[in-house]
């Protein structure tokens, strides 16, 4: 339907038809075409905008009209033939390309549609409705970056459009355009300061983006609107410690305790930061408040394990677990601290019961994997032990201790030396100043009577471990094995655990 503009427009060349007979018979047919379309019935309507066309084929408001007709009943060709006749008759005909734009969209002509609106752009750069029609057909073809560049235009034009930009970060982050998903925010937040979901929103994306100055702002401006509170002086507390502030980590938790002093969560993160600070014996006066008020939290009884094996008592830590494993076993990280101190105990039986429980529970623990080897060597199951190191090296060509323990499980046993030896390049190369991994390729040189390059990596060990006595063995023996000295069998070198 054509808009008041139109109808002028309609009229002034109605003036300059051919006779007054043709001015009045062109000027009804229009009007009862408009009627007729007013009234739904676009059928009539396009035979009256015929009639006018014939006494007038040169108005392209009579062609713009004829063709929202064809377009209503469907008749899309002949609507696209009667838009281009309008524009040729007028390029600057902005209802035309409207209708010609909306008509590519119903065909699913998107790239055609987008052409059309671009045109329409030019002409009217501030026009809202373009603008937005721009980022839905983006949208459509999936070019998500487009869409939001137009929503955010849109937003630059008309402030007030906030739904466009609602529209933007939706889109950033489902498509995890989180760079995108930030700038969308703070634009959103210039327009609302204080609205939380999008100072949430920005925290955890600044979170993610690992700008953690940035997300320590979020969290200030979120307890400036709704005040603090324990969860968000964790969160804090957590950055902080990745900011490698331990010292204000601790203090805005001791804030949170005065809060809360029986917060389970409050206190756990407590004795884990008193224990990254080494201060255990704080630490455990915290910690009897998680056993003496949460008895069916884990994590008290977690704790009281992580301190013993800091100070190499696992005896100590099969004590704090063992009483309660039943009723904690589908908890991973109990049964991986109880079969690591089982481990460090050298009872390898508890150790694997317990290490392949935390296995079944949480199938991709890499260190579990480890320990399972470990033990499967030691006790000589070296099919069990080689299945895992190769599923190691397999899932992440990056695990250097994969390497290097299996390089050292292989040449222990005098098979494939070779193989050892491929290994243990890899292990240095991933990790070339470790002085377990040097000492490896050292001894496994040393095996293959190659003493000049054993002495070179064993030496290049202790320097970086001199106190080591296990390489100074090495050492020892290989400057023996030179000198051709008889060489008295030693204990094996260390693996990495």
């Amino acid at each position: 339907m054509v808009n008041k503009l139109s109808l002028l427009l309609f009229c002034i060349a109605f003036l300059t038809a051919n006779t007054e007979q043709e001015k009045e018979l062109a000027l009804h047919h229009f009007m009862q075409g408009e009627f007729l379309m007013n009234q739904g019935n676009y059928a009539l309507a396009v035979l009256e905008f015929q009639d006018a066309i014939d006494f007038d084929p040169n108005a392209p408001t009579i062609h713009v009209s004829i063709a929202d007709a064809y377009r209503r009943l469907g008749k899309g060709k002949r609507s696209e033939d009667h838009l281009r006749i309008a524009l040729d008759l007028d390029p600057e005909e902005s209802e035309a390309r409207e209708i010609l734009g909306q008509l590519y969209i119903a065909q699913k002509k998107f790239v055609d549609a987008e052409l059309v609106f671009k045109e329409l752009i030019k002409l009217d750069p501030d026009n809202l409705d373009y603008l937005f029609t721009l980022a839905d057909l983006a949208r459509f073809q999936k070019n998500w970056d487009k869409a939001i560049e137009y929503y955010i235009e849109g937003y630059q034009v008309n402030s007030s459009s906030i739904n466009g930009l609602e529209q933007a970060l939706q889109i950033a982050l489902t498509t995890n355009s989180f760079d995108r998903a930030e700038e969308v925010c703070v634009l959103l937040l210039e327009d609302d300061p204080d609205n939380i979901k999008f100072l949430e929103t920005l925290r955890d994306l600044t979170l993610f983006s690992q700008k953690y100055d940035v997300t320590l702002g979020m969290i200030d401006r979120i307890e400036k609107v709704q005040g603090t509170s324990t969860e968000l002086l964790i969160q804090k507390s957590a950055l902080y410690e990745e900011l490698d502030n331990l010292a204000q980590a601790l203090s805005i938790m001791f804030d949170a305790f005065a809060i809360d002093s029986l917060n389970a969560d409050v206190l756990h993160r407590l004795v884990s930061l008193l224990l990254d600070k080494e201060e255990n014996e704080e630490a455990i006066l915290y910690n009897q408040r998680i056993l003496d008020h949460f008895p069916d939290d884990p994590r008290g009884f977690i704790n009281n394990a992580v301190i013993a094996l800091s100070g190499k008592k696992p005896e100590e830590a099969i004590l704090a677990l063992s009483p309660h494993v039943d009723r904690f076993s589908k908890d991973f990280t109990v049964q991986y601290l109880l079969g690591t101190a089982y481990y460090q105990f050298k009872d390898y039986g508890n150790a694997e019961i317990h290490l392949s429980q935390a296995l079944t529970i949480f199938p991709e623990s890499r260190n579990t994997k480890h320990n399972l080897a470990l033990i499967y060597d030691a006790r000589e199951e070296w099919k069990r032990s080689d299945k895992l190191y190769m599923e190691l090296i397999s899932t992440d060509s990056t695990d250097a201790q994969a390497f290097n323990n299996y390089a050292y499980s292989l040449v222990e046993r005098g098979e494939d030396v070779e193989f050892a030896l491929e290994l243990a390049v890899n292990a240095i190369r991933l990790a070339p100043k470790s002085a377990p991994y040097l000492d490896t390729i050292g001894w496994i040189y040393f095996k293959m009577d190659r003493f000049e390059e054993a002495m070179n990596y064993i030496r290049q060990s202790l320097s970086i471990d001199a106190e080591n006595a296990t390489i100074q063995e090495h050492l020892n023996k290989v400057i023996k094995a030179k000198a051709g000295e008889p060489i008295p069998k030693i204990h094996q070198a260390e693996k990495q655990d």
